[in-house]
């Protein structure tokens, strides 16, 4: 009876195997735990990732480099025209091309002038021009006044405009010189007759009025003989008083 009662229990050794099989069995299910999840990991990488055929793959290989082979001589091409271009450019800046060139327009010309201690004594007939009146006066202002101020003599040039101030009744005739901020200017008392004397057309013209009329003086261009008395250098100019018109 006690022997078969033994019998129901297990015996050390096999409490030990399967111990030890237990612990195996815990150790493969965790290698296929881990396993498990790791293809679980490539299955999810291996989703963003996008796959292309080889065939399509060589296909657009293909056509990149046919579309290299064409645009490749019309790069040369281009490359071509625009160094022809600038060789072109960099000739006519050498050599001076005629449509680039500017050509400076050449300097007025100066009215020359004698020298002013070579002047003969100023007589009351001799006629000064007034562009040697402006420009001894610019050069020689002093020796300028003992030669010409307080004296009467004529001077002759174009006049470039008038001047008419208020409120008094002589009027001024401006003759041009070399300088234009050196003007001979000619002080004119008008006759009695004349009730007013003013300009029209844009100041281009000096009229005086008659009773019954109107009667030109003088225009801008004409080239006249001014009889008067030097003041010297006065208002921006040399100028002249109890003027008068003369005939050339």
């Amino acid at each position: 009876m006690f022997p078969s009662l033994l019998a129901l229990y297990p015996s050390d050794r096999e409490r030990e195997k399967s111990a030890k099989l237990h612990d195996c069995c815990r150790k493969l299910f965790r290698i296929l735990l881990l396993s498990s999840a790791f293809c679980c990991l490539r299955f999810a990488i291996a989703q963003e990732t996008v796959t292309i055929p080889k065939s399509r793959l060589e296909e657009l290989e293909r056509k990149e480099a046919e579309l290299e082979r064409l645009n490749g001589p019309a790069s040369k091409l281009q490359r071509a025209i625009q160094n022809a271009k600038t060789k072109k450019q960099d000739e006519a800046a050498a050599q001076g091309s005629p449509a680039e060139t500017r050509v400076s327009p050449p300097a007025p010309a100066q009215r020359e002038t004698r020298s002013f201690t070579s002047l003969p004594p100023l007589e009351k007939d001799i006629v000064v021009s007034a562009s040697d009146l402006g420009a001894h006066y610019r050069a020689h202002g002093a020796g300028a006044d003992e030669r010409y101020r307080k004296r009467r003599f004529k001077v002759q040039g174009e006049i470039v405009g008038f001047e008419k101030p208020a409120l008094v009744r002589n009027y001024y005739i401006l003759l041009k010189t070399a300088e234009p901020q050196t003007r001979v200017i000619c002080d004119f008392y008008p006759p009695e007759n004349f009730k007013a004397v003013y300009t029209i057309n844009a100041g281009s013209v000096l009229v005086g009025t008659l009773p019954d009329t109107r009667v030109p003086i003088a225009k801008v261009g004409d080239n006249v003989v001014i009889e008067g008395r030097c003041k010297g250098l006065s208002g921006g100019g040399v100028k002249l008083t109890t003027c008068e018109m003369k005939e050339r």
